[in-house]
């Protein structure tokens, strides 16, 4: 009987947790983890959170009992069995003696956190990981079903506020986007007196706002630049090539006859089908691309797109890789980051 009185016990914690109202995630984080320390009598509860650092630490529960030797007991998740998590998010982590066990023995969460009981259960935002609710414990533990069941049903209500929280942020990025876009517009220095189409001072005041949402949801996007030196119909072709683009798409007029297209959550794919049109429109006969990557650097560090038009000018081939190129492809010249090890977010980056 000890399950089910245990089960009915955890089921009547859950149900004070759900009869209140909490106003901001923080609270439903600093409740929830406390009631699993209470409940599952545990050292720690905590919420790692997936950045592009690895895993930090986004909210803790728990006393301060000392670690081997005396030492305080670490925060650091990188550290703990959280990463084991990540990289096998299909399923909830149980130790029960880290100690005992071979294949946790060397590891060091115990080796050189002293956590000897754990479980942790990943959680999923929109189909990814991002991040880990984990119970520790410095002494072994046999962890009983209800107690897991406890905890995993608490990793999917965490994983539910971190949704609701990430669309609120997109939301008001949203929002800000747009009333920065309807402000800007009045402004004629973001026009080319010229061609009529945005500047480079647009395409900045463009980044700031798209480039963070991108970065969120880690869409590609597609980057071609070429010259189209002035001619009596060049404005009449740019107006035909406007009238061929979706409305993300950005038809920029850069200076010295120098113009860049930008294709928002595109590949290289289909990229290739509006680039061949484009050259066909134009009658150029080259132009260079890209594709801005949110996962490689320099891309991901960059506030701008600036690295990803470097690349499509083709300025510094020497370190990158040349994918496609020649008349064949309608000229264009693919000049695309490598993803070398340097260039990889590192083992954040393989979750």
């Amino acid at each position: 009987m000890a399950e089910p009185l245990k089960l009915n016990n955890h089921l009547q914690a859950l149900g004070s947790l759900g009869s209140i109202c909490f106003a901001h995630a923080e609270d439903l984080y600093d409740q929830g983890l406390n009631l699993l320390v209470r409940q599952l009598r545990a050292d720690r509860a905590m919420v790692a959170s997936r950045t592009d650092r690895g895993l930090e630490n986004l909210w803790c529960a728990g006393g301060e009992p000392d670690g081997p030797g005396g030492a305080p007991f670490p925060f650091d998740p990188n550290l703990n069995f959280c990463p084991q998590v990540m990289r096998e998010p299909v399923s909830t982590l149980v130790i029960g003696d880290a100690g005992a066990d071979p294949a946790w023995a060397e590891h060091s969460a115990w080796r050189t956190l002293g956590i000897r009981a754990y479980v942790g259960a990943p959680l999923r935002v929109s189909g990814r990981t991002m991040g880990v609710l984990s119970v520790q414990s410095l002494a072994a533990h046999a962890w009983q079903a209800p107690e897991v069941a406890l905890v995993n049903v608490m990793a999917a209500l965490f994983a539910r506020s971190m949704e609701v929280e990430a669309l609120k942020i997109e939301l008001a990025q949203a929002r800000d986007a747009l009333d920065l876009t309807a402000a800007v517009m009045q402004d004629h220095a973001l026009e080319s007196p010229r061609t009529g189409l945005p500047t480079r001072r647009f395409l900045d005041v463009w980044c700031r706002t798209s480039l963070p949402l991108a970065r969120r949801r880690s869409e590609i996007i597609a980057v071609a630049t070429w010259i189209q030196p002035p001619t009596p119909d060049r404005d009449q072709l740019m107006e035909r090539l406007a009238g061929t683009l979706r409305g993300v798409d950005l038809l920029v007029d850069l200076g010295r006859n120098r113009f860049l297209l930008v294709l928002p959550r595109t590949l290289q794919a289909g990229a290739e089908v509006v680039l061949g049109r484009l050259c066909k429109t134009l009658g150029i006969g080259e132009l260079g691309a890209t594709l801005w990557n949110p996962l490689l650097k320099p891309d991901r560090d960059a506030a701008t797109l600036q690295p990803a038009i470097r690349r499509a000018q083709l300025a510094d081939p020497g370190s990158m890789e040349r994918c496609a190129r020649g008349a064949d492809d309608g000229g264009v010249v693919w000049t695309l980051l490598e993803p070398s090890r340097e260039n990889l977010l590192g083992e954040a980056g393989q979750w």
